[in-house]
Order: structure tokens, then sequence, then C-alpha cells
């Protein structure tokens, strides 16, 4: 029995970490609806508070796997999945922190598409997360972890247009500063798809 707890904690760490991403976006997504500029400080240190939950998480599962015997999938996989989750918070509170930082005054219309994929392709990420305990028996798993790959790409397309239109103003610091949100955006992405990736590792080692 007890070794049944240690097993159910590893998913259940994964499961509350992925929810905080997933708050952490549709956050910054109502932000942005409403972007009230004014008022963005409160916001920053808000995103912050749950930053901070997603880290002390990650803490939690580095300590239980320090001085576990035997874990119900590689050590090594379970570190990479908890630190690439950790990551996409990470990343969201980048964005935010550089449309602080950057003192934007007004939010690109193309944002808010952007974030909407975004949100989805969390939601995607969370199912995944959430089918990995019982991956050989679950049908619906690799359907997860292919949705999370084909919204990733077509993040990629949506990066690249934003990109071709943000090279048209012409003013130099508008490009600068929306450049680097647009990367940060761009690495949210990216790192759901790691993850998904590393899924689809532990799913191979494990056929």
């Amino acid at each position: 029995m007890k070794k049944k707890k240690k097993e159910e904690f590893y998913y259940k760490n994964l499961n509350t970490c992925v929810e905080l991403s997933c708050q952490a976006a549709e956050f910054l997504k109502e932000i942005v609806s409403s972007y009230q500029k004014e008022s963005l400080k409160e916001k920053v240190d808000a995103m912050h508070e749950l930053e901070q939950k997603a880290d002390s998480k990650k803490h939690k599962m580095t300590e239980a796997l320090s001085s576990a015997f035997i874990t119900p999938i590689e050590r090594e996989d379970l570190i990479a999945l908890s630190s690439y989750i950790d990551d996409i918070t990470d990343a969201v509170e980048e964005v935010l922190l550089q449309i602080y930082m950057c003192r934007i005054d007004t939010i690109r219309k193309d944002v808010i598409p952007t974030l909407n994929l975004l949100t989805e392709c969390l939601q995607a990420l969370k199912e995944v997360i959430a089918q990995l305990k019982d991956f050989k028996h679950s049908k619906k798993i690799t359907a997860s972890i292919i949705k999370v790959n084909d919204l990733e790409e077509q993040a990629d397309k949506m990066y690249m247009e934003n990109m071709y239109a943000l090279h048209k103003e012409q003013d130099l610091r508008t490009i600068m500063m929306w450049r680097t949100i647009y990367e940060y955006l761009e690495n949210c992405f990216d790192t759901c798809e790691h993850a998904a990736d590393i899924v689809e590792t532990v799913m191979m080692k494990n056929s």
C-alpha cells in the first residue's frame, strides 16, 4: 500500500503542475484580453504566485525522487517531465514580464489568437498527463500527444505570420519589444511539445 501511495504521488504532482500551467496561460489571456497598463504590476505579482506554486511542486518531485529506490517510470523521465512542465509556467510568466518591463501600451491584435491556441495546447497536454498513469490501457493518450504536436505546428505558422506582420512596422523599438514577446510565446509551445515527447518516449520504453 505504501508503494502504491508513493507511485500515486508522482502522477498527482505532475497533474497539479500542468494544471498550474493551464491556470497561468488562462490568466495571461485574461490580462491581455482586457488590458490595463495601470494595474499590470498587480497582475505580475499574482502571476508570480502561480509560478512559485509550480516551483514548489517541482521541488517536492525532486526531493521525492532523490530518496526513492523504485519509481513507476524511469527517474530521468520523471525529472525531465517535471522540469518541462515547470518551464511552461516560467515561460508564460516571462511573456507577462516582458509586456510589463517593455511598458507596452497596447496589445497587438494577433496576441489573443496565439493565446487561444496556447490554452488549447495546454489542455491537450493536461489530457496527456492525466492518462500517463494508465497509458498502457489508454485509448486516447496517443491522440492527445498528436494534438499537442499539431497545435505546436500551428503555433509555428502563427509565429511566422506575426513576425512577418511585425516587421512592416517602421518603429524599431516596437519591433524589438514585440519580437521578444513573440519569441517567449513561441517558447511556451515548444516546451509543451517537449513535455509531450517525454511521455511518448516513456510509452516506447515501456511498451
